[in-house]
Order: C-alpha cells, then sequence, then structure tokens
C-alpha cells in the first residue's frame, strides 16, 4: 500500500492527492509518526538514507520552497522548523550529527514541500 501511495504521490495529480491527505486526512495516512501538530506531520522515511531519517511535512497543499508565499505559508514554514527543533531535543539527538535537506527542481521527487531530517550516519 505505500507503494502504491508514493506512485500515486509522485503522479500528475500528485500536489491535489498529497494536499488532500496531509491537509484532511493525515490521521489515517499509515506512516510511522514521530511528531504531529496541527501544521505539520513528521513521520520515519519509509527507505532512509540515514540512520535516523525524519520526512516534516506541512499539512498543507505546498508545492516547493519556491511557490510558497510569505502570509499563507508563513506559519507552515516556521512549524516545520519548529518540530525539527522538538524533535531533536525531545529524543536527545541535538548533539549527533543532523542535516536539515529541502530537495528541489528535479531533486524533488514528490510535489509536496517537506524536509529531510537525517540524523547520524549515512546509509
Amino acid at each position: 500500500m505505500k507503494h502504491a501511495l508514493l506512485t500515486l504521490a509522485r503522479s500528475p495529480l500528485g500536489l491535489l492527492i498529497v494536499g488532500i491527505a496531509f491537509g484532511h486526512c493525515s490521521k489515517i495516512l499509515p506512516v510511522n509518526r514521530v511528531y504531529e501538530t496541527d501544521k505539520v506531520l513528521a513521520f520515519k522515511h519509509p527507505k532512509p538514507h540515514y540512520e535516523e531519517h525524519i520526512l516534516i511535512v506541512p499539512k498543507k497543499a505546498i508545492k516547493s520552497l519556491h511557490t510558497t508565499t510569505k502570509t499563507e505559508d508563513q506559519p507552515y514554514l516556521a512549524e516545520i522548523f519548529h518540530v525539527a527543533q522538538k524533535i531533536l531535543e525531545d529524543n536527545n539527538l541535538k548533539n549527533r550529527p543532523y542535516q536539515l535537506i529541502i530537495n528541489g527542481g528535479t531533486r524533488q521527487e514528490v510535489p509536496q514541500l517537506h524536509l529531510h531530517l537525517g540524523i547520524g550516519e549515512s546509509l
């Protein structure tokens, strides 16, 4: 089921589907939740590239970093970084090596803004 959802997210209808899924149906998504607020969902990456690999996704359809609007999207962008900080602090990970990555352009496989929180060594 996870593979089917990822394939669907990568399709031309991906932004609409992903936006609806994260915006209105996040409670039923089959993901391994790490942290959740009213604006953001953080979950373990299904195909991790780091010892700990967490995706942090706004619960609003935002295609990419370059399509954000200051007034509408600012609270979601701020919440993404707040959630990354909380995950590091709450799990005593802030002293381990970590990266926050935002993919864009052809490096962005799914048309939904999201951050990768990679902790520890890459796999």
